[in-house]
């Protein structure tokens, strides 16, 4: 039913435009919900994700792949390593239309992209870090078998660089708003 596969360099402009002109941008970022946090420009999207991500040959730092339903992409998964401890990646997940959210087609996709992660690179503990406001998101990566961490500031030094806790400490929507969930596959 779902599937996952590495998105190319051809593919980035309509990566950017599922996170940040659709109708489920709103979701996570941007007016009402979210004033802090503004869906970035092409511009500032191009500068967030590198080029790297949309190269499979440089999958140890991080990707964005591609979620397909039945040959119809759906959406957009995204993990990052560069900044993180080793055998450690950082998630995220956007989905393309409103109408595809609440289906399970995302917790599918998080699953395979545990799975590839463990088998691809070794990869054994997750976090992922949506907004506190985001309820159903984090009901999500509840059911793919994150939990909320005790202590945010712990958690955050344990899984990032000490060379990259400054620049991406506070997460995207600052400390407090923040919601920090870890995964260990073991």
């Amino acid at each position: 039913m779902i599937r996952i596969r590495h998105a190319t360099l051809e593919e980035k402009k309509k990566t950017y435009e599922w996170l940040s002109l659709s109708d489920t941008a709103c979701m996570h970022m941007g007016e009402p919900d979210y004033p802090g946090s503004q869906a970035p420009d092409w511009q500032e999207f191009q500068e967030d994700f590198e080029d790297f991500y949309y190269l499979e040959s440089e999958k140890h730092k991080g990707a964005v792949m591609i979620i397909e339903k039945d040959e119809e992409e759906i959406g957009c998964l995204c993990y990052a390593c560069f900044h993180l401890k080793p055998g450690r990646a950082e998630l995220d997940i956007w989905l393309k239309e409103k109408r595809l959210c609440g289906h399970g087609y995302g917790t599918e996709a998080l699953l395979q992209l545990i799975q590839y992660l463990s088998d691809e690179l070794f990869i054994e503990r997750f976090i992922i870090r949506p907004s506190e406001k985001n309820l159903r998101a984090i009901a999500t990566y509840e059911k793919v078998g994150f939990v909320r961490a005790r202590d945010k500031a712990r958690a955050v030094k344990d899984y990032l660089s000490e060379e990259y806790l400054e620049e991406y400490g506070e997460g995207d929507y600052g400390f407090q708003n923040t919601a920090v969930l870890i995964k260990e596959e073991k």
